[in-house]
């Protein structure tokens, strides 16, 4: 796999998987929970091998979420809120990219989740969620983005990042029937994402994507600029967002890369829907996931679909 920045076209098909994590919000940073860090300080034998597999099952991506929640990563001001990045995620994202470099992958840095808006919740002395107000006020997301800029720094040309992904689905910021969550509205929302999509073209030399939660919400990323237009799919969406239709975007020429699509739990086994996908057009298609464990996810069905169109060989998720 050749170094740089990703060159995709519609032309290609990205070969990727979702990991996304071995610990959700505990693989960057520290906190109560991990006091010393995250990967940095783990035994990462069992990830070894789990990416061994991958690999020979002909993945070249791997898609992994950072700072999820707010739960790690970030220093915090007496107002509970992010002010600095921790020293020990750059730590966690070396340890990342070697195991990820060890087996010719690369990442897919996820910066932060929809979860980042979720109820305030205190569990044996970390805080999960409770950050929406953050992204509501100027002054709150300056310092965040400031702490963010420390890791963009840091591997702003590194050859094992293949592109950033800024939010994963931040359509769910602004949803309105997700309880005790700070609901932005959706021009706080495109603030938001403009706002971070400058940060990184500064400071970074990599693409830059956003994983959209369905082709619904493209509107949003209108006026980003955007490198890799990404889109995901599930089953309930398919009346809305036809797994079988490119989407139409007059306003962008780039590639639509499918960043999620289960590998359980669908009506159809993963390996047709990623052939379907590159089918419609897509750039590449991503299965969820190898390492959740949720009612969307199958470790073994992810491998079996990535050797259906790349021959790649047998070898068993190893957790």
């Amino acid at each position: 796999m050749a170094a740089g920045p990703i060159q995709a076209t519609t032309a290609s098909f990205l070969i990727g998987v979702n990991l996304p994590w071995l610990s959700y919000g505990g693989d960057f940073g520290a906190n109560a929970w991990r006091p010393h860090g995250g990967l940095s300080t783990r035994d990462l034998g069992a990830l070894d091998r789990t990416l061994a597999t991958a690999r020979a099952a002909g993945a070249e991506v791997v898609r992994w979420f950072v700072f999820c929640d707010g739960r790690a990563g970030f220093t915090v001001g007496q107002d509970g809120q992010p002010v600095a990045l921790q020293e020990v995620v750059l730590d966690d994202m070396r340890a990342a990219l070697g195991a990820l470099g060890r087996h010719d992958l690369r990442m897919v840095p996820v910066l932060f989740d929809f979860t980042w808006a979720d109820p305030t919740r205190v569990v044996n002395g970390v805080q999960t969620g409770g950050r929406g107000p953050v992204l509501q006020d100027a002054m709150a997301r300056h310092q965040l983005l400031r702490a963010v800029d420390t890791l963009l720094l840091a591997f702003a040309d590194h050859p094992g990042i293949a592109l950033w992904d800024l939010c994963n689905e931040p359509e769910w910021l602004s949803a309105p029937f997700r309880r005790g969550a700070t609901r932005l509205s959706p021009r706080r929302v495109r603030q938001w994402l403009s706002e971070l999509t400058l940060h990184v073209r500064w400071h970074a030399t990599q693409p830059i994507t956003v994983g959209l939660a369905s082709a619904c919400g493209l509107p949003l990323c209108r006026d980003l600029g955007l490198d890799l237009l990404q889109v995901h799919w599930y089953d309930h969406l398919d009346a809305r967002a036809p797994l079988d239709v490119l989407p139409r975007v007059p306003w962008s020429e780039a590639p639509l890369l499918l960043g999620e699509f289960p590998s359980r739990g669908s009506a159809q086994a993963a390996e047709l829907l990623l052939r379907r996908a590159r089918a419609a057009g897509f750039s590449g298609a991503w299965a969820w996931s190898l390492l959740a464990e949720d009612s969307a996810s199958d470790g073994e069905a992810v491998l079996q679909a990535l050797r259906s169109i790349t021959g790649g060989s047998t070898l068993a998720v190893h957790r």
